[in-house]
C-alpha cells in the first residue's frame, strides 16, 4: 500500500514564494508610482485645458467677461498665482462661480510666466494682450511638463513646454497646506 502524502506547500516554499513576490513588488512600485503621476498630470491638463475653454464658452454666451484664475478656497481668486492649490471660473458681472477645481496631486506643479494672475475671456471669447501660457509637470521631473498657451483669440493649445518654462515647474517648491 502506498503511502499517503499530505496535501499542500511546505514552508520552504511558501518562503521562497513570498520572497520572490516581495522582489517583483519593490521592481514594480516605483513604476507604478511615476504610471500615476503621468495619468495625474494628463487628467489635470486636462481639466485645465476644459475649464478655458469653459470660461470663453461662458463669456461669449453671457455676452460679458469671464476669469480662470488660481483659487486657495474654491470662492475667490487669489491675489497670488499659485494654481497648485485649484482654480475656479467667474463671471465678472454678477461676480458668480461657474467651475472650480480643487488643488490637484501633490506631486504635480503648476507655474505661470510671470505678469498677470488670471485669464480673462471678453464677451467676444478673446483674451486680450499678449498670448499666455501655464505649465504643468511633475515635481522634480521637468521632462514631463507641458505647456497651455492661451492665444489672444482665446483659444487654448497644448505644446511641449520650453526648457527654462519646463525648468522653472519642475523646481517648484512642494505647496504648503
Amino acid at each position: 500500500m502506498p503511502l499517503h502524502r499530505p496535501h499542500g506547500f511546505t514552508w520552504t516554499e511558501l518562503l521562497a514564494v513570498l520572497a520572490v513576490t516581495g522582489i517583483l513588488a519593490g521592481v514594480a512600485l516605483p513604476a507604478l508610482g511615476e504610471a500615476l503621476a503621468r495619468h495625474r498630470l494628463r487628467a489635470t491638463t486636462d481639466a485645465l485645458e476644459d475649464a478655458l475653454g469653459q470660461a470663453r464658452a461662458t463669456a461669449v454666451r453671457r455676452n460679458h467677461p469671464t476669469v480662470l484664475c488660481a483659487s486657495r478656497d474654491g470662492r475667490a481668486c487669489s491675489p497670488s498665482s499659485d494654481w497648485t492649490r485649484g482654480w475656479i471660473g467667474r463671471d465678472e458681472v454678477p461676480r458668480t462661480v461657474f467651475e472650480s477645481m480643487e488643488a490637484p496631486d501633490d506631486k504635480l506643479s503648476i507655474v505661470r510666466r510671470p505678469g498677470r494672475h488670471a485669464f480673462t475671456f471678453d464677451p467676444d471669447g478673446t483674451c486680450p494682450a499678449s498670448n499666455q501660457t501655464i505649465t504643468l509637470c511633475v515635481r522634480g521631473r521637468p521632462a514631463t511638463a507641458v505647456s497651455i498657451v492661451v492665444a489672444n483669440s482665446g483659444r487654448a493649445r497644448r505644446k511641449t513646454a520650453t526648457p527654462e518654462d519646463a525648468a522653472a515647474c519642475a523646481s517648484q517648491l512642494s505647496r504648503k497646506r
